[in-house]
Formats: C-alpha cells, sequence, structure tokens
C-alpha cells in the first residue's frame, strides 16, 4: 500500500472513529494480567483486544510479527536524562543550535504558525520548544520498531496498563492503515517529529498542509497542527504567559517554593521576588515558585500554563528546560545562577530515597531520580534538621539524614 493511500484511508478512518466514539471510550478488555511468557501474553493480550475491534487480519499479522526487544527496557529502565540536574540538562538541551535552528522554523512555516497561533493562542515558540526538544526538529525521530516497544512494555509489569492501551491503539492504527507493522519511532512507542503516542495520534492527528494526508513523521505542518491541538485540548490559557526567570532578595525564604504552594504574583512580589515583568504583576495571576537546583541555582516563577508541560511530560527538569527554551526562543537571555553544588550520584540518590521511605516518607519509586515526590520529602527534612529548605539534597544534607 502506498504512502498516500494509506493516509487518506486514515482520515476515513479518524472520522469514521470520532463518529462512533470509538477513539476515547475505554477498552474494555483491558487490562490483561502482565509478565509471565512474552510469546503467552501478546496472545492473551491479542484475543482479549479482538474483542474490541480489532480486524482479524491484523490480529493474525500481529501475532506472527511482534517481538519482545530487550533493548527497550534497557532504555526504560535508565533514562539517564532524568538523573541530571537541572543546569547539566539545560545546558545539553537548551543550545545555540536549537535556538537559532528554532528561530528560522519560525520564519520557514510563519504562515501555519500565524494560523495557529490566531485559533488557540499559543505562542509558536512554545510548540517549537516541543519540536526541538522531542527529535531536533524531526532530524531523531527513533528507530525502534514501535509496536515491538509497546508489547514489550505493555508485558512488563512496571507500566503495563498504560502500555496495553497504547498497543491496542497502535493496532488500530495498523488497522486505519497509517502505521506498518515495521514502523520505527521512539523507544517507549512514540511516533513522528513531536513524538506522539498511538491514541494522542487517534485523537489529534491534524492534517496540518490541507493535502488529504496525516502524516506526523514527513511532514512538519501536520505535526505542528496536531501538537498544538494536543496542547489546547490540554487546557492551554490563550495569549497567557507560562514562565518567568525571576530574582530573589536576600534573606528569601526558601521554603515558600516548590509545588503546592502557589500564590499571586503580587505576593510574591511583595515576598521577595524581583524581575517580575509588569505586564504579569497587572494580570496578578498565581504562580508557583521553581527552584530546580536549589537555591543558589535558577529561580522560576511558573503560571497556570506550565503545568500544561507537565501534562505533556510529566519529568520536572524536562519540563522547566523545554518552557525555560521557549522563552530563550522568545529573545530572553540565559539564566543566572551562584554554582549550586551537582546533584547527588545515582548511587547516593538511591541511598537518601532508601532512608527517606525509612522515616516514613512517599518518595515514590526508589529509582535514584530526584522527582517531585524526593523533592517533597527532603524539604520536609531539611527543615527538621535546619537545613534551607530549598528541596535540593546535597552531600552533607544526606550525611546528617543518614545518621538520623
Amino acid at each position: 500500500m502506498n504512502k498516500n493511500y494509506s493516509f487518506k484511508i486514515f482520515i476515513f478512518m479518524l472520522i469514521f472513529m470520532h463518529s462512533f466514539g470509538m477513539v476515547s471510550a475505554s477498552v474494555n478488555s483491558l487490562p490483561i494480567q502482565c509478565g509471565g511468557s512474552f510469546q503467552n501474553f501478546l496472545e492473551r493480550f491479542l484475543s482479549a483486544v479482538s474483542k474490541d475491534g480489532v480486524s482479524e487480519i491484523t490480529i493474525e499479522s500481529a501475532s506472527k510479527k511482534i517481538v519482545q526487544d530487550k533493548k527497550v527496557l534497557l532504555y526504560d529502565r535508565s533514562q539517564k536524562s532524568f538523573k541530571m540536574s537541572f543546569i547539566d540538562f539545560s545546558k545539553k538541551a537548551v543550545n545555540q543550535y536549537r535556538i537559532q535552528t528554532g528561530k528560522k522554523k519560525i520564519k520557514e512555516y510563519s504562515e501555519i504558525f500565524s494560523k495557529l497561533e490566531k485559533k488557540y493562542g499559543i505562542p509558536a515558540e512554545v510548540v517549537v520548544a516541543f519540536w526541538a526538544m522531542e527529535t531536533d526538529f524531526g532530524a531523531v525521530q527513533g528507530d525502534f520498531t514501535t509496536l515491538n516497544s509497546l508489547a514489550t512494555l505493555a508485558h512488563d509489569c512496571r507500566r503495563s496498563k498504560f502500555f496495553q492501551t497504547e498497543l491496542f491503539y497502535a493496532l488500530r492504527l495498523i488497522d486505519s492503515g497509517s502505521l506498518q507493522f515495521d514502523g520505527k519511532g521512539a523507544w517507549a512507542g512514540e511516533i513522528g517529529q513531536v513524538q506522539m503516542l498511538p491514541e494522542d495520534i487517534l485523537i489529534y492527528g491534524t492534517d496540518g498542509n490541507d493535502d488529504g494526508y496525516i502524516d506526523l513523521k514527513s511532514t512538519p505542518e501536520d505535526a505542528l497542527a496536531t501538537a498544538y491541538k494536543l496542547l489546547h485540548h490540554l487546557g492551554w490559557k490563550p495569549n497567557e504567559p507560562w514562565l518567568d526567570e525571576v530574582v530573589l532578595k536576600e534573606n528569601f525564604k526558601f521554603g515558600d517554593a516548590g509545588f503546592g504552594r502557589e500564590r499571586s504574583v503580587r505576593d510574591w512580589k511583595s515576598l521577595g521576588v524581583d524581575e517580575i515583568p509588569n505586564t504579569i504583576i497587572e494580570k496578578n495571576l498565581d504562580a508557583i515558585l521553581l527552584l530546580p537546583q536549589g537555591h543558589k541555582g535558577p529561580s522560576f516563577l511558573a503560571y497556570p500554563n506550565y503545568m500544561l508541560f507537565l501534562k505533556w511530560n510529566d519529568s520536572f527538569i524536562y519540563t522547566v528546560t523545554a518552557a525555560y527554551l521557549a522563552k530563550r526562543l522568545q529573545g530572553q537571555g540565559s539564566f543566572v545562577h551562584e554554582s549550586p553544588e551537582e546533584i547527588l550520584e545515582y548511587d547516593d540518590m538511591i541511598r537518601l530515597q532508601k532512608k527517606l521511605v525509612a522515616l516514613g516518607e512517599d518518595v515514590g519509586e526508589v529509582d535514584g531520580i530526584l522527582g517531585a515526590k524526593t523533592r517533597q520529602a527532603v524539604r520536609k527534612w531539611q527543615i527538621k534538621k535546619g537545613f534551607i529548605a530549598d528541596s535540593w539534597p546535597t552531600r552533607r544534607f544526606l550525611g546528617v539524614l543518614l545518621l538520623h
């Protein structure tokens, strides 16, 4: 089947599936029990989804062509970028190539950006930041076989329910003719220039250049229009800000920072947060103060639209970096910092998390990643032990905590 014909079928299928509520409806047959023999799992999975509308020919082909990819599990367990500090990660992710190329892309696709900005109230720089972070503007889309990746992660018990659902929708993409069994993408099953999962493709896939096809891998206009539609659905507040770097006055109470402690912008200013744009002060939005690398690192006020970055990707370091990249694309300069201490090594982060768990704290998964729950627990014990409550665990703090 040639590409053009397959995507004509895809658009017809999208209309048909939306008309009959087949995209957003729950998958009644899932989840099934994860683990065990991969082949046995696959047979049970295919038997289950055959009752939810996946065609017989796709089921038969899947049983012969889908195989486990153990390399995917290695990627899933490592995710090295999320174990880096914000400063180290952002130095790699927010580079001159991405800033310069991003600005060129905004000019190159100015017509569609103008149309989509007017429709959704989302600045081009926000979508271009995701485009850069996900695939370097389509250059690095991944070389994993999508069906194998999703099946491997569906079989694995860590996030089985989520990936079983995505594998089901990938099979629906096979049925529609828009995905082939040897189709390539990222290790976790994302497809195309802005790395969409199958369910999102079925719901939000958009023909951005009006050529009658939806091609998220080869057509930037389609990828961009789809990203805009997704962000709109996630709740982006039109023509509102998302992030600003700020400066904190001497003797600022750092314990006020972090998730769950939002205040109005004017309240933050009265507490010692400086260099807030006047337009933001006039709007007096609610905001949270983010200290991604503690009190010596950069400081950001994050507004309600920042939460949409977290809905796109729930990694704190990724989202602050993407939001910051969008600001750099708008012309903002580099952030300032006072050379904060480096992030704990992986083994020390594991020791920290295990100790916090032993002290009764919820850190989520003990994975060596300084995520939101670990940061909250660190802040709590920084207060108890007389440290600056900035949620950034130093080696000295770890040493004191281990002696408790």
